[in-house]
């Protein structure tokens, strides 16, 4: 069962809502008002991979007909460099 915070609690606490997450697997809906307007919950196995390298790995993992999509990923993905990311912040 969810723990029920308010949006204030999760806003101080967020990264200790997030540690608890993902490494204790804890659950969270969060409040406003008493109104229940999120979810915070740890991600199933099975959702879909958003790096990469790892979504080339998923199409591999499925069936055969999906292997060429998978190489043109893969090469697409080896001619790709890497991008620092930018953040308004620092400037």
């Amino acid at each position: 069962m969810p723990t029920r915070i308010t949006a204030t609690e999760a806003s101080r606490q967020f990264s200790d809502i997030l540690n608890r997450v993902r490494y204790r697997g804890e659950s969270f809906v969060v409040e406003r008002s008493g109104e229940v307007v999120a979810r915070i919950a740890p991600i199933g196995k099975d959702v879909r991979p958003t790096l990469s390298k790892d979504l080339a790995a998923f199409f591999k993992s499925r069936k055969r007909g999906d292997l060429e999509l998978a190489k043109q990923w893969e090469r697409a993905v080896e001619g790709q460099g890497i991008v620092a990311p930018e953040h308004q912040w620092d400037e």
